[in-house]
């Protein structure tokens, strides 16, 4: 290949540059490795501090519900930065953009560690949001250096990872937190946060797309905003502000008028970030949906709703956080690690989308069994456990890997980035809704009952979710089926 440098491997047939890592060998299990870590250490910012919130909110002299838009506001982040990121690492290399990703997640987890206001604190939680494409970012990386069948069993690793590190995450969270706070949980992400930015400059290779299209800005910032204003409108409506305050209806504007204005962008430029046409297949809106709609249940009732209820000591169960991790939050997360795995190598050959609508059935089924029990520690404990199997494994992994499959040859990285988006957005509006919810029903000395409203939306989410999943379409090349 005259003309380029001595580290390129190839060209790929879908137009893909692959450079050596740094260390001279390409090793799948190496590159995994790497990304793991770098996507680990974004996961810890969400799963690990999620036993915290009890102590977080006592620190800084707030509520939790505080505590969970501070959590909005990361995933809302992270969320922009996934729909901004792909599409540029596509040209200048998603090697570079993931260590630019990391450094900046570094700062705010320094910022964090520092803050002595919830202020200070939101804004350290928005920097450390600066790696949310990092799993779009790993999950190209690994398409384009493995066959299907190979990368259907790393993406489940993966994407087991990023839901949790086999709940050794959360339990060393909680017992971290009863013994020296929610700080000393930041110092060990921190720590690493330095390692991922080693690993993956020796053992991940550079992958870049030789015809990429040039970035849309105008397009990716109206989409950015336009999705933006939505999780505040429904953050706001669902909470203390409430539907018809000014800020709820001015956000509700600013979604529409930016979602509009979005589209005539998209029809009118050479380069669209999403044509339109593109945007209407079903398995680009279809698969966003679902995304979008399965974080917001599942993710947000086992990461929020079910650690704040287990630690509320005035009106929910008032364990410690290290008995809370053990019951809520290690159960779940280890059980998607174990099965993760299982359900990529298993899913090219039986179906990706059969997988999704049983995992999104079985976690809606479950979900309502929390509304009903919402009460009883031991009833939440077991389908805490079962939603390990059908979101964590089942869903996870399925959802990532279609927004793989479904993306074009011409921009790969949009898609994922989107999909990604719709990840962090559905968190942040799950997290953000529920836990409006708590604090006004806790406003209105509703008591423990507040968590069963909170409950209630990841019941209607989840519904949502389900609904969308049947838009998906199907395909079957022989060596993956969807």
């Amino acid at each position: 290949m005259a003309g380029e440098d001595s580290l390129t491997v190839e060209r790929t047939a879908s137009g893909i540059l692959i450079r050596r890592p740094r260390s001279g060998k390409m090793s799948a299990p190496l590159v995994a490795t790497a990304l793991i870590l770098v996507i680990a250490s974004f996961q810890l910012n969400s799963t690990m501090l999620s036993p915290a919130i009890g102590d977080m909110a006592a620190r800084l002299h707030t509520s939790t519900g505080v505590i969970g838009w501070s959590s909005n506001i990361f995933l809302a982040v992270a969320a922009a930065v996934a729909i901004l990121v792909p599409p540029v690492a596509d040209k200048v290399g998603r090697k570079k953009a993931t260590i630019v990703s990391v450094i900046v997640m570094i700062i705010g987890t320094v910022l964090a560690l520092a803050a002595t206001t919830p202020m200070l604190l939101i804004v350290g939680r928005a920097l450390q949001g600066a790696c949310g494409a990092t799993f779009a970012l790993g999950n190209l990386t690994l398409r384009a250096i493995l066959p299907g069948k190979k990368y259907g069993f790393y993406l489940g690793l993966v994407a087991a990872v990023n839901s949790g590190v086999a709940g050794i995450d959360t339990l060393l969270g909680g017992l971290i937190t009863d013994h020296c706070g929610y700080r000393g949980i930041l110092w060990v992400i921190l720590i690493l946060e330095v390692l991922a930015i080693g690993a993956i400059w020796i053992w991940d290779p550079e992958t870049i797309v030789v015809d990429a299209q040039k970035m849309d800005w105008a397009g990716a910032l109206t989409m950015t905003g336009s999705l933006w204003s939505v999780n505040m409108v429904l953050t706001l409506g669902f909470g203390m502000a409430g539907w018809v305050s000014p800020w709820t209806i001015g956000f509700l504007v600013a979604a529409v008028v930016l979602g509009i204005t979005f589209a005539l962008v998209e029809r009118h430029t050479a380069a669209p970030l999403v044509p339109l046409d593109v945007l209407a297949r079903r398995g680009t809106w279809g698969l966003l949906a679902t995304t979008f709609f399965t974080m917001a249940s599942a993710f947000a009732v086992l990461l929020f709703a079910l650690p704040a209820l287990s630690q509320d000591g005035a009106d929910g169960f008032g364990m410690s956080a290290t008995v809370s991790a053990l019951m809520y939050l290690m159960p779940f997360s280890l059980v998607g690690w174990l099965l993760g795995p299982l359900v990529g190598k298993l899913a090219p050959q039986i179906g990706y989308r059969q997988f999704l609508r049983g995992g999104l059935a079985g976690s809606l089924v479950l979900m309502i069994g929390c509304v009903l029990g919402y009460q009883d520690r031991w009833v939440l404990f077991a389908l805490a456990i079962l939603m390990g199997a059908t979101y964590s494994a089942a869903c996870s992994t399925t959802l990532n890997g279609l927004g793989v499959l479904y993306s074009s040859a011409d921009r790969p990285g949009v898609l994922p980035g989107l999909n990604s988006a719709a990840f962090n957005m559905g968190a942040a509006v799950g997290t953000g809704v529920m836990s409006s919810v708590v604090v006004r029903g806790m406003a209105a000395g509703k008591g423990i009952a507040s968590y069963r409203g909170a409950l209630i939306v990841g019941v209607i989410m989840g519904c949502v979710a389900l609904v969308f999943s049947l838009a998906l379409p199907g395909s079957d090349n022989g060596e993956e089926k969807i």
